[in-house]
């Protein structure tokens, strides 16, 4: 079975024995649960990681607890300085080899081709001659010493810095084999910085044998990772998420290209870790949550990580949004004459809307209240163009007004009108759109004049009503799914976690707004 193996005395699900690899791994460590499991995750994927943060932030030991859930593994560690020759890193050239048979190797035992972890900071610092020979090293885990080429054991190359490959460098190629971009930061929490104060040292620098990989268990991880399932619609997903990366990239501003740029192997080589991770979170299908994870995958510098994370969690509900905009299309087709030739037919002379105050019409239910536009400036309106406005609260009338802003009425406006505010105005059929929500006009009567013209806009309403009802239906379950989801992945942390619950209430901000021009839309044809 997929979801369970047998260690050496316990028993464990794979998501089981994850997890507790993780918690030997952040052993008095503190806020770096998500660093260690992500590198485990690339370790078992075959992937590198790079970590960005200042110095003393935990990402060395990062590497050296790494190295300690892997039996009879060995590591190599390195800080990078432009000062750094090759021999440092792939080892010194053998003089007996050179002499004897006029053969130019390296020892490589004790140095990087020997290593199953590798750790190497400040990276973006090594000379031209070390980066080259690790892109050969990284992307085919080959290393050519002399005559021999060899096969390089290396599970995983953990990288550091605390700044970004500088561009126009030559750096691109390299800095694209980092699958996984994790940013490691100084503790926040006042409770985990006192922990980590008084927490002593663990002694034990391998895990329990219990627990730590061995060769054979590692193995059969990768080979069962590769078995996962992705659904059809999962894949539809991440071709959606290509499109909008590429859009983005295309749409920006000169010499920003690489800023969301994504080649086609780092697309193959994301797909093999989704299917890590959902095979290491116990399951035999990846789901969205694995799809989260490629919020740590897609950015190339910090300013478009926020762009990033919007597309990615964005993505995982765009069937619910399209549905939603559809529904918003069609209830602007059914209020704004411009929509169609039947809306047009449809459209309500101002005769039938009830003055007050001798010179206003009355707007029904803006902010739950009525409100309240001068007759001129309503006919000014245009169906087609907005128009600036400004909504203040005339204490002489004792209600809020909106009207045209002219000469910069916004402030030009009596003291006494409170704090004004800019709003945007269109009229539409039966009342007018305030900042893209309608709101209808009270009329002379319960019912317009000609009610048969109304038929056949009440029906297309009745329509999106009930979509409308079913569109939010399905919303509550996908988020009550993806939030299940996130919670169970060893992966997500609690900050991921947070940033999708803030990503999903801008959804929930948009179905409101719906629902509040379903209200107002159903007093128009009412």
């Amino acid at each position: 079975m997929i979801d369970t193996h047998v260690s050496d005395r316990l028993f464990l699900t794979v998501d089981e024995h994850v997890r507790r690899l993780v918690a030997w791994m952040t052993e008095g460590v503190y806020e770096k649960e998500q660093l260690a499991a992500m590198a485990l995750l690339c370790a078992v994927a075959g992937e590198n990681i790079f970590l960005l943060g200042p110095p003393g932030t935990a990402k060395s030991l990062v590497a050296r607890r790494l190295k300690g859930v892997m039996r009879d593994a060995r590591s190599f560690e390195y800080l990078m300085s432009r000062f750094s020759t090759p021999d440092e890193i792939f080892g010194p050239i053998s003089i007996t080899r050179l002499k004897e048979d006029d053969s130019y190797e390296r020892l490589t035992d004790g140095y990087l081709p020997s290593a199953d972890v590798v750790f190497l900071d400040e990276i973006w610092k090594a000379g031209p001659s070390i980066q080259n020979t690790l892109l050969t090293a990284v992307n085919e885990h080959l290393y050519h010493n002399g005559a021999v080429t060899m096969r390089l054991p290396m599970k995983v190359l953990i990288a550091a810095s605390n700044e970004l490959p500088p561009v126009n460098e030559g750096l691109e190629a390299l800095w694209d084999r980092f699958l996984v971009r994790m940013v490691s930061d100084n503790i926040e929490s006042d409770d985990n910085f006192e922990k980590m104060l008084l927490a002593e040292v663990p002694a034990q620098s391998c895990a329990d044998e219990n627990i730590a990989l061995t060769g054979d268990v590692y193995g059969r991880w990768q080979s069962e990772a590769r078995k996962v399932s992705v659904s059809l619609s999962l894949i539809d997903t991440i071709k959606r998420l290509r499109r909008s990366i590429n859009a983005l990239r295309r749409s920006g501003e000169e010499g920003q290209d690489n800023a969301f740029y994504v080649s086609d192997r780092r697309w193959k080589k994301l797909f093999r870790l989704i299917q890590a991770s959902a095979f290491m979170n116990g399951r035999c299908e990846a789901d969205n949550s694995d799809l989260l994870l490629l919020i740590h995958c897609l950015w190339n510098s910090v300013e478009s990580r926020e762009k990033i994370n919007a597309l990615v969690t964005g993505s995982l509900w765009n069937e619910v949004r399209d549905e939603l905009d559809a529904l918003n299309e069609r209830l602007r087709m059914i209020v704004e004459p411009d929509g169609s030739k039947r809306a047009k037919e449809q459209y309500i002379p101002d005769s039938e809307y009830k003055t007050y105050y001798n010179s206003y019409f009355a707007i029904d239910g803006l902010d739950g209240a009525t409100a309240l536009i001068p007759e001129w400036d309503y006919k000014k309106l245009s169906f087609m163009d907005e128009s600036a406005g400004v909504k203040f609260n005339d204490n002489s009338l004792r209600l809020p007004v909106i009207q045209i802003e002219k000469n910069n009425t916004v402030f030009s406006l009596p003291s006494n009108t409170g704090r004004p505010q800019r709003v945007t105005l269109l009229k539409c059929n039966g009342g007018i759109v305030i900042n893209s929500i309608p709101y209808s006009l009270i009329r002379k009567g319960d019912r317009p004049a000609d009610e048969q013209r109304y038929v056949p806009a009440r029906k297309d309403f009745a329509a999106v009503k009930r979509e409308y009802a079913a569109a939010l239906k399905k919303w509550n379950e996908i988020k009550k799914k993806l939030s299940a989801q996130a919670g169970r992945n060893v992966f997500v942390s609690d900050t991921d976690a947070a940033m999708l619950a803030e990503s999903m209430k801008e959804l929930d901000r948009i179905f409101t707004e719906t629902g509040i021009r379903l209200k107002n839309v159903e007093k128009i044809l009412r």
